[in-house]
């Protein structure tokens, strides 16, 4: 069966290491109770959202914003099909895969953005959080402790999803996130040429220089 490149290195890298990331977060809050290295997590977080966000625009073909911005008439079309066994053919996310990889970026950009500000009154506080009141530093906290219940939430529906998909439609999403390779039965899939890997590294350097700044100059 034919393979095609469709998810570049850097994509794949992000994926997988927010993800571990996200765990290590949620470990040092309940387990560690560790509030340094949680918030150094929270730190490079930041840096690769924001580094997401850039590759949104100048990564590779099925990386970019503009290739998984379905309209909501798409994506609620995309949704009553889910039933039907099989997959649809779509190289890199589907409708509703796509509107889920803007919720889950909004949710922890403002999940580590929300971090910088946040305090328990006592121990600990984020390195922005002399910026703001006391009070809106409460009331960051309260919003930051919700909106990673949100986040796992979200989480929990996304894996679910590639369970499903596996299981029921019989199409691995998995794989393609750790090879960057799909399936093309039918040889109707675009490859990426490459992972434009000198491009992704300033782009992330930039990224952590602009994190750096804000945590240590503001």
């Amino acid at each position: 069966m034919a393979k095609k490149l469709i998810w570049d290195l850097p994509t794949r890298i992000f994926h997988w290491a927010l993800a571990a990331l996200i765990c290590g977060s949620w470990y040092t809050v309940e387990v560690t109770g560790d509030m340094d290295t949680h918030m150094l997590i929270g730190q490079v977080i930041l840096a690769l959202v924001l580094f997401r966000i850039v590759w949104g625009f100048i990564g590779t073909r099925y990386a970019r914003f503009s290739n998984f911005a379905y309209g909501p008439g798409q994506i609620v079309a995309y949704a009553k099909s889910l039933a039907g066994r099989g997959g649809e053919g779509y190289a890199g996310h589907n409708p509703l895969g796509g509107f889920a990889v803007f919720v889950m970026l909004a949710l922890v950009l403002a999940q580590v953005t929300t971090g910088l500000f946040a305090t328990d009154g006592d121990f600990y506080s984020g390195p922005l959080n002399d910026l703001i009141s006391g009070r809106a530093g409460n009331q960051v906290t309260e919003f930051h402790e919700l909106n990673f219940n949100v986040l796992l939430l979200v989480i929990v529906v996304h894996v679910a999803a590639a369970v499903y998909y596996l299981l029921f439609k019989r199409e691995n999403l998995i794989a393609p996130m750790l090879t960057g390779f799909k399936d093309d039965p039918n040889g109707r899939l675009e490859p990426i040429v490459g992972s434009k890997l000198v491009v992704a590294g300033i782009a992330l350097l930039a990224a952590a220089a602009a994190v750096f700044a804000v945590v240590t100059l503001l």
